[in-house]
């Protein structure tokens, strides 16, 4: 019996779609803050403590009173009227205004004199001139990054409120054993689900896989139920083509309803997008490289614009190394191995059919091919996403900030 044809909808109308049809959720979770880096501050975060605490000094010397160093100069030393020893850090005593520098002072115990007059407030920090108790340290929606967390430890803070998003990962299919578990004939170790948690967990998302669940309607749809109740979005592995096993549109249209099914996007046509009490239950096609496609494609932007965005990636000029057949009528990701050729670099495309597993190992960019652009013809120059290190006795690509011929990439393209 042929198959019917899964009637497509282009890829930016689905993203669009989606980001219209599900709100931001309003959930947060407050953590160390030494494991928070990567997560998106929740509100506003304000210091706990004046730094410094009071005046210190930012030189090694001794604390004076200013205007009693006045007449000094380079032939005429002043005696110091009761100097007192300070170390870079050390407070200030009452009464003083700066520090002379210990390269400026000549004589020894009791005998000190200075060459060089100073300033009030010269050589000091005064108290609260990196931050105050109640300033501002970062705004709501900033990313952590390693060196924020050195600030708010420092600032007094243990523990920060992050905005957090729920991705429950759903695998299905009866030939599926757990990693770990040798396969039968016909069978697969279930990867998808890590692969997806992994590329999403980058993005700030907190991630929970569950277990492989049969081909059974009757037990998706309560791994579904489940998974919808504890999560912001679900993500479904397998099960979205119109294979006679392949249940999870139907499962999704009972609790809920089916907004895509088919999307103009190689590989991943058979992608589901379905809404269940207002969330999103995306299903993900069984192969691999489309699973991963349509994770990065459909789930990665949405998580964008709740504001958890991946660390930044770099995209960079080449030129294919061979034409690239595509579909006018698709968005086509084909993955590319890049690496150096002369001045510049050469992209050349992974051939169609390419193990599913190690093209993705292999592979160290992404080209994408819009649609409506159809074949692209050796030779040609083309942007690729970078998704690993450049080829040629390892050599790994310089940061966009470095060159002219690299520029930083703000989301999935």
């Amino acid at each position: 019996m042929m198959r019917r044809r899964l009637a497509v909808k282009p890829l930016a109308e689905v993203r669009a779609m989606m980001r219209s049809a599900f709100p931001c959720p309003d959930r947060i979770a407050t953590l160390p803050v030494a494991g928070a880096a990567g997560r998106v501050t929740a509100a506003p975060v304000s210091s706990f403590l004046t730094i410094p605490a009071e005046d210190i000094a930012s030189r090694d010397g001794f604390a004076v009173v200013s205007s009693e160093t006045v007449p000094a100069g380079s032939e005429n030393l002043v005696p110091l009227r009761n100097p007192s020893r300070v170390n870079t850090g050390n407070a200030i005593p009452p009464g003083y205004d700066a520090v002379v520098m210990i390269e400026d002072v000549a004589g020894r115990d009791g005998t000190w004199s200075t060459k060089r007059a100073v300033l009030p407030g010269e050589h000091i920090f005064p108290a609260g001139s990196e931050i105050r108790r109640g300033d501002l340290i970062l705004p709501a929606g900033h990313r952590i990054r390693p060196c924020d967390i050195g600030a708010l430890l420092s600032c007094g803070l243990t523990v920060v409120d992050v905005r957090e998003v729920r991705v429950g990962l759903i695998p299905t299919g009866s030939e599926l054993v757990p990693a770990g578990s040798l396969p039968g004939p016909g069978g697969a170790v279930e990867s998808n689900t890590a692969v997806s948690a992994a590329l999403l967990g980058e993005a700030g998302a907190t991630c929970t896989r569950y277990g492989i669940v049969r081909d059974d309607p009757v037990l998706l749809r309560e791994a579904i139920v489940r998974g919808v109740h504890e999560n912001d979005m679900l993500l479904i592995s397998a099960g979205s083509s119109a294979g006679t096993r392949d249940f999870t549109a139907t499962v999704i249209g009972e609790l809920g309803e089916v907004l895509v099914r088919g999307i103009a996007m190689k590989p991943g046509v058979p992608a589901i997008v379905g809404r269940i009490d207002g969330k999103p239950a995306i299903g993900l096609p069984g192969y691999p490289i489309a699973a991963l496609t349509a994770a990065r494609e459909l789930a990665l932007p949405l998580l964008a614009a709740w504001g958890f965005s991946p660390p930044p990636v770099e995209r960079l000029r080449a030129r294919l190394a061979g034409t690239v057949t595509a579909d006018p009528g698709y968005d086509e990701f084909v993955q590319i191995i890049v690496s150096r050729a002369g001045d510049g670099y050469a992209a050349t495309p992974l051939p169609r059919g390419a193990g599913p597993q190690m093209a993705l190992v292999h592979a160290n960019a992404c080209l994408h091919v819009p649609r409506g652009t159809g074949s692209i013809a050796g030779g040609t120059e083309v942007e690729i996403l970078l998704t690993g290190q450049c080829r040629e006795q390892g050599e790994v690509c310089e940061p966009a900030r470095d060159r002219e011929e690299t520029v930083p990439v703000k989301g999935s393209t």
